[in-house]
């Protein structure tokens, strides 16, 4: 199932369904119907899929940012964020932070997304008070996003060789 549900945010019939948005807003508002993003906030409940899984996946979209080149993957980058946006764990919160931060040209829809979500998750949250322990660590492979609770490393979207660490160049 984990497979199936991730594959279909890069299927081209759930680009083409929401292919004429183009501001975040409205963006996040359709991923949030839709059955794709359902499926994982699903998947994720019921554990067909880990946290771990969603990280590996995103690090192989990120796997394909290109400096110069519109980033392709958007569109599935900004579906994980919002299927992370009611997810109240460690994971999901430095994600939406990581990704909202990003300063980068070539992905700046997903980018926004994350800021959107963040803004309805801060709305859902208000009255909760809660703090995260943040490291950024640079990886290896472009932009993965690495969050082990086991070890006490959190966060980091970043990018090997100091390019681009959450916004900074």
């Amino acid at each position: 199932m984990s497979g199936n549900v991730l594959e279909m945010l890069r299927s081209d019939e759930f680009a083409l369904s929401a292919g004429f948005l183009s501001t975040p807003g409205p963006l996040r508002r359709f991923l949030a119907k839709s059955r794709e993003v359902a499926a994982v906030r699903r998947a994720l409940k019921e554990g067909a899929i880990t946290e771990e899984t969603l990280r590996r996946f995103v690090a192989g979209l990120m796997s394909d940012l290109r400096a110069g080149e519109r980033f392709p993957h958007e569109l599935p980058l900004a579906a994980v964020a919002v299927a992370l946006e009611t997810r109240a764990t460690d994971f999901a919160e430095e994600f939406l932070h990581d990704l909202a931060c990003l300063r980068v040209a070539e992905m700046g829809l997903c980018t926004r997304v994350a800021r959107e979500c963040l803004k309805r998750r801060t709305s859902l949250t208000r009255s909760k008070s809660r703090s995260f322990e943040r490291t950024r660590l640079a990886q290896e492979i472009p932009f993965s996003v690495r969050t082990s609770p086991s070890n006490g490393a959190r966060g980091a979207v970043g990018v090997a060789q100091g390019t681009w660490i959450c916004g900074a160049k």
